[in-house]
């Protein structure tokens, strides 16, 4: 091996060593008792970005032990390598499980142990909440009931429309009707006047004309007698 490829060995080992240190002392982080939410946020974002890092110096490692290393001498250390990448994930997962517990019971723990008055008020929230919804729901309820009234008197409207525009259109037709009869009636009067002004002319006709005829009598026997 050449001693720029032994620099690039003892460095990516350097590199190596650095990534297994940086995942330890997370692990030991997030296994402590006084851990909080935010924390392991911070923390599994921490060992993503190591153990990527970490990964990508055993995959250079390895790379290089494949081109340069013709005895074979580093394949066990790249064997070591990835065994302790997979130890690392393994014990990582189980402390982020157990960490999730141990916050989730705490967080039961303060609810449970809480101040009084915080539970009062949250207990008020809720209900609030509750009645808000209790609300909106009868509200939802009073319109919907209220379309529907609307729709339903719309509905009777029209039919009263329609009766009233039926009993217009029957009283513009007895309208008609009686006008035509009204012009009979005038008609008819105007007839019967006529017919009662001949008649009265007639009458007096007859009674002169008898007038003159008895006065003609009277006249011809007086002639007769003197």
């Amino acid at each position: 091996m050449k001693n720029s490829d032994s620099a690039e060995v003892e460095s990516l080992k350097n590199d190596i060593l650095r990534g297994n240190l940086s995942i330890q002392s997370i692990l030991h982080k997030i296994q402590k008792p006084d851990i909080t939410e935010s924390d392991v946020v911070v923390l599994n974002s921490e060992y993503r970005s190591e153990f990527k890092r970490l990964k990508h110096c055993i995959d250079e490692f390895e790379k290089v032990a494949k081109d340069e290393d013709e005895d074979g001498e580093l394949a066990e250390d790249v064997n070591l390598f990835r065994n302790q990448l997979t130890n690392l994930q393994t014990a990582f997962r189980k402390a982020n499980v157990q960490c999730q517990l141990t916050v989730n019971m705490k967080n039961k723990a303060e609810l449970f142990y809480s101040n009084p008055e915080e539970m009062e008020v949250r207990s008020r929230q809720m209900k609030s909440k509750e009645e808000l919804i209790k609300m909106s729901t009868n509200v939802t309820a009073n319109l919907r009931n209220i379309s529907q009234s609307m729709a339903s008197v719309l509905e009777q409207n029209r039919g009263t429309l329609e009766v009233l525009a039926q009993s217009s259109n029957t009283v513009c037709d007895t309208q008609d009707e009686f006008k035509v009869m009204g012009s009979a009636l005038i008609t008819t009067k105007k007839l019967v006047s006529r017919f009662g002004r001949r008649e009265t002319t007639d009458l007096i006709l007859i009674i002169l004309a008898l007038t003159a005829f008895f006065a003609a009598c009277v006249y011809v026997i007086q002639k007769r007698m003197f």
